[in-house]
């Protein structure tokens, strides 16, 4: 077939029919290069042909090897064309003078493993100084392959530098691992593979290797720090496919070796444990040639946008009711899991083996029980049919690693895995298995890295079934980051972590509290058992209570344990929507949580979970404040159940006494008598039940200032506690809280909560606490930004700047560019069982600018007014609940009123923020 058309015009060019080596594709591709004078045009439609075909076989079911491989061949086709082209045009030029060059593939490229998107790391080695043959070539080459649209990494260097570079640089050494010859005068590259042999490979291999493994946690770290990820990194997060690459590149300084078949031979790894992880590598291959297809770039994070894009393509069925994906997900997390504990497995046995550094001398054997071996950092079993004599044995092996602070061998796993079948129904009824299981659940460490291994392994889902139905489960959930299994054990760690003072400066009363309790292995438990009513429909908790009651009772616990259990399953949401949600000045609501939850123990061990859980969600979902806002309802709730039957205070006399104190502390400021009485006076019962004495002589100055000016503001600031206060004073009118929240949203400032305090002269306090974070940063403690909200503030309530074309004008600014990974569908409440004075309105919807702006403004014209409002952000979910009333101070209890106040809020919510506010 012809490829040249026209001198200057290139059609696309089919993948070449050749070996690695193979002349066919390179003669082609050299024919059209020599006929237009084009290289680059000719490369860029020689790579989409290639990139086309490709996608067609990909699609059409070719494996990951297949794809890779074919693109590694054309890609070599490609430069060797290139090359003789670039080496001819130098001859028609000049004369060659005996100048050398070879081209060297490197990195992904050298070990023959491109994927459609992926760069091309070049090395041209020349003799000698840089020579005008070497420096022509390089130019003529690299032009074209950039024309191409390619990303090319290159370095031009003689061995001697190359060799230099590679003992003072990691990196360079790593690179020039996987160098393979590509073209151009081979004698030069075979003194480039003795250099390297005798000068690098052998030198400062230890260094090398406590190097490459220190990268390889903080790359861990970088990238998630779990296989089990929702949306994982397929090439550089755990389990992916630089794990393998890291585990070769030891393997390779250590054995001279360059493929896994290789390791086989050396006897350094079985055939089947090369054959399991080269199903793995190619099972992750073809998901990231799916990802580089679809994506048309180099892309390599698994979105879930992406796995139900994906899932169908690679012929997996979508799995009854779970999330599109699902089955996908589930091969990803088992493939990866593989890879993983191979790449641990060989860097184990290179690393025992390494030449005398302090971190890898040989350590001896020794004998803890008949069949059990210790040696180093890993326990073996010595004797086959260890399992089969005792199935015991599949739990307390465990135990056994977790008491002598190692790992299971990749042996002893694998004998592990091939007896999983002994666990059944009636050894799961044996009194020794959960004894067994508690016993690991009660140890003073490492329970939660025991655990992982038995779920690993398949023993924990296997002794508690339950739980091993969540294996791999993905729900899709924009602030969620783990699996729902996975996310179970990170809650363990959590407290665990916790447990160990780790966190004994940040959160100091839950870090007392957990050294308190006695029954932290039942919250171990619970923390592994709280989610397992996933899968199963709507109310998760309840269900899982009622399985949670059936795996306790055959674990074992006696019924106070399993009461203690399955409470904590069951209202393990209950702390934080309170804390998050209510109205804890209420001193209804306390009582009412306090109730339900009974006694002190069970409100501690309910106070652990729920931090647990919430650590567990994604990095910096607790952060200050919501440690605050649960460390109060905690302080409060305990308060109450330390009162026991004790009778309350009546509220009568209370306020007598709260007002008598203050009226004690302003007098003694030299406040006038009648300010003070008329303050007294003024101000309602509420708020002296809910604001903390020690600021209401703060809150009188502000309140007395008002009169000369139409606007008072201060900012408090809490760095500890990651807010600011935003104190207005003001006369109350109409919309007043949503002119605030507008200013506040203008100066991209986030709102977390908000109090509405009105006197009866009119004379309005609304107190807003402004996040550090989520956006702002330290930006929330910028005196500028806090004076232009001020000045916006008052420009609004004089009249002078309508409030929503301030707001839209913001929306423009800040939402510029930004893109939203899901759309979340909006849910709106009306409650009038949550509080006894106000009707409670919640709002779930996708976080955006405006938001807050756009369901107050909303209230504000259907006529309510907002005494308490509670936000709550996470990722790009938004909650957000008022405490409304009408405007004669009562509930809003007519059901037509109702409905009409929530298909409003839908309505504006739904719109773009500040289109809804202006319409």
């Amino acid at each position: 077939m012809s490829l040249v058309t026209g001198a200057n015009r290139a059609e696309p060019v089919p993948i070449p029919e050749s070996s690695p080596r193979g002349p066919r594709g390179q003669q082609a591709i050299l024919a059209q290069f020599a006929a237009s004078k084009t290289p680059g045009a000719i490369a860029r439609a020689y790579i989409e042909s290639v990139r086309a075909e490709l996608a067609e076989r990909h699609f059409a079911g070719a494996s990951g090897s297949e794809i890779v491989t074919a693109m590694t061949v054309a890609m070599d086709d490609l430069l060797r064309a290139l090359f003789h082209y670039a080496d001819a045009e130098h001859g028609r030029r000049f004369t060659k003078l005996n100048q050398k060059i070879a081209v060297v593939a490197r990195g992904g490229y050298g070990r023959g493993e491109l994927n459609p998107q992926s760069d091309v790391d070049l090395l041209f080695l020349h003799d000698y100084k840089l020579g005008p043959y070497a420096e022509i070539v390089t130019e003529i080459m690299l032009r074209a392959l950039w024309d191409a649209g390619l990303t090319v990494g290159y370095a031009v260097r003689t061995a001697k530098e190359c060799v230099r570079l590679a003992n003072l640089d990691l990196k360079e050494k790593t690179a020039l691992l996987d160098a393979r010859f590509l073209c151009g005068d081979e004698k030069l590259y075979a003194d480039l593979d003795n250099l390297l042999i005798a000068d690098v490979l052998n030198r400062n291999q230890d260094k090398f290797f406590t190097t490459k493994l220190e990268a390889s946690r903080k790359r861990h770290a970088q990238y998630g720090d779990s296989i089990y990820l929702l949306e994982p990194q397929i090439k550089e997060g755990e389990g992916g496919l630089r794990d393998l690459h890291t585990a070769m590149w030891l393997a390779k300084v250590k054995y001279k070796v360059h493929s896994l078949e290789e390791l086989v031979q050396r006897a350094v790894i079985t055939e089947p444990e090369a054959a399991e992880v080269i199903e793995a590598r190619d099972f992750l291959w073809r998901v990231r040639n799916s990802l580089h297809f679809l994506a048309g770039r180099h892309f390599d994070q698994i979105t879930f946008e992406m796995q139900e894009r994906i899932e169908p393509m690679l012929g997996f069925k979508p799995e009854a009711g779970q999330a599109a994906g699902s089955a996908l997900m589930r091969a990803y997390y088992q493939h990866a899991s593989t890879v993983h504990r191979f790449a641990e497995g060989l860097i184990a046995r290179v690393v025992e083996t390494g030449r005398g550094g302090r971190f890898f001398r040989r350590t001896p054997t020794r004998k803890i029980r008949p069949g059990v071996i210790v040696q180093g950092n890993l326990l073996s079993i010595a004797e086959p049919d260890f399992f089969k004599r005792d199935p015991l044995n599949l739990i307390t092996i465990y135990a056994d690693c977790q008491a002598q602070n190692v790992s299971l061998s990749g042996s002893g796993y694998q004998l592990v895995r091939d007896n999983l079948e002994l666990i059944d129904d009636e050894m799961r009824k044996d009194p020794r298995v959960g004894a067994a299981l508690m016993k690991i659940l009660s140890a003073h460490w490492r329970v939660a890295e025991t655990l992982e291994a038995m779920h690993l392994s398949g023993v924990l889902g296997a002794i508690i079934p339950e739980f091993g139905n969540l294996y791999a489960r993905v729900l899709h959930d924009l602030y969620h980051i783990y699996t729902v299994d996975r996310h179970s054990l990170v809650a363990v760690r959590e407290l665990e972590r916790l447990r160990t003072g780790e966190f004994k400066d940040s959160t100091p009363l839950l870090t007392e509290v957990v050294r308190e309790l006695d029954h932290l292995p039942l919250v171990f438990l619970a923390l592994l058992l709280h989610d397992i009513g996933k899968g199963h429909g709507h109310d998760h908790h309840e269900r899982g209570a009622g399985l949670t009651a059936e795996v306790s009772q055959r674990l074992g616990l006696n019924s106070e344990e399993i009461d203690l259990v399955v409470f904590l399953v069951r209202n393990h949401l209950m702390m934080s929507q309170i804390a998050q949600k209510g109205d804890l000045d209420d001193h209804t609501t306390v009582e009412e949580f306090a109730r339900t939850v009974g006694s002190i123990d069970r409100l501690k061990a309910l106070y652990l979970l729920t931090y647990a859980d919430m650590r567990a969600v994604a990095p910096k979902v607790y952060n200050n404040w919501r440690d605050m806002l649960l460390g109060d309802l905690y302080m409060r709730a305990l308060k109450v159940l330390e009162q026991g039957d004790r009778e309350a205070v009546d509220p009568a006399r209370r306020l007598a006494t709260v007002k008598a104190a203050v009226r004690a502390t302003l007098l003694a400021a030299a406040a006038p008598d009648s300010a003070v009485a008329a303050f007294l006076d003024q101000m309602p019962d509420r708020y002296f039940f809910t604001v903390p004495e020690a600021d209401i002589a703060l809150h009188f100055d502000l309140m007395r200032s008002i009169e000369e000016r139409p606007l008072v503001c201060r900012i408090r600031h809490f760095p500890d506690l990651e807010f600011s206060e935003f104190i207005v004073v003001t006369r109350d009118q109409p919309g007043l809280f949503s002119m605030i929240a507008g200013a506040l949203t203008a100066n991209n400032l986030n709102i977390l909560s908000a109090r509405i305090t009105t006197r009866t002269n009119g004379i309005a306090m609304d107190v807003f606490r402004v996040s550090h974070q989520m956006g702002t940063g330290s930006m929330a403690m910028e005196e500028d930004r806090w004076l232009r909200v001020e000045h916006d503030l008052e420009r609004v309530i004089t009249g002078q700047q309508d409030i929503a074309a301030l707001v839209a004008a913001a929306h423009h600014v800040q939402s510029a560019g930004r893109k939203f990974v899901r759309h979340v569908p909006t849910e709106v409440t009306v409650d009038n069982r949550t509080s006894e004075q106000f009707t409670v309105i919640d709002v779930f919807t996708q976080d955006r600018v405006g938001l807050l702006f756009a369901i107050t403004h909303t209230l504000y014209r259907v006529g309510l007014l907002i005494h308490l409002a509670r936000i709550s952000t996470n990722a790009d979910q938004a909650l957000d609940v008022f405490y409304v009333s009408d405007r004669a101070g009562g509930k809003i209890e007519d059901l037509d009123r109702m409905r009409e106040l929530r298909a409003a809020l839908l309505e504006k919510v739904e719109q773009n923020p500040a289109e809804g506010a202006t319409a």
